[in-house]
């Protein structure tokens, strides 16, 4: 005759296939996870070097320079750069509006805007 199974024999297959697929939708969550977070580290630097662009555009629109070519050159990604300026009546001041975008990207997709201001004698675009 067989000898009854013990209750502390271990797993059964059916245990066993069980925890693997729960072990499988985990490892897919934190995959999914992980993807997100690069995705959004990526668009972090995107935006910091955006936003180097549009002060160096405030700068030298404060200092009467020309925006140059070269400057709309920054980490390997030419940037698009729109300058908007708006005078403040009443205040002596002009309001300048730096929107920089990805030139590679859609004309609409801005991602930085800087606003700064400027004595009305000195705005050039």
């Amino acid at each position: 005759m067989t000898q009854p199974r013990s209750a502390d024999a271990g797993f059964t297959l059916i245990e066993t296939l069980i925890a693997l697929a729960v072990l499988a939708v985990g490892s897919v969550t934190l995959l999914v996870g992980v993807e997100r977070h690069v995705a959004g580290v990526r668009g972090l630097s995107d935006r910091i070097v955006a936003r180097w662009v549009a002060e160096n555009a405030l700068v030298a629109t404060t200092l009467g320079l020309p925006m140059r070519a070269n400057w709309r050159e920054a980490m390997d990604i030419e940037w698009n750069v729109s300058l908007e300026t708006r005078a403040l009546n009443g205040s002596g001041l002009h309001e300048v509006t730096a929107r920089v975008a990805d030139a590679a990207a859609d004309a609409d997709a801005t991602l930085v805007a800087l606003t700064g201001y400027i004595a009305l004698g000195e705005v050039q675009q």
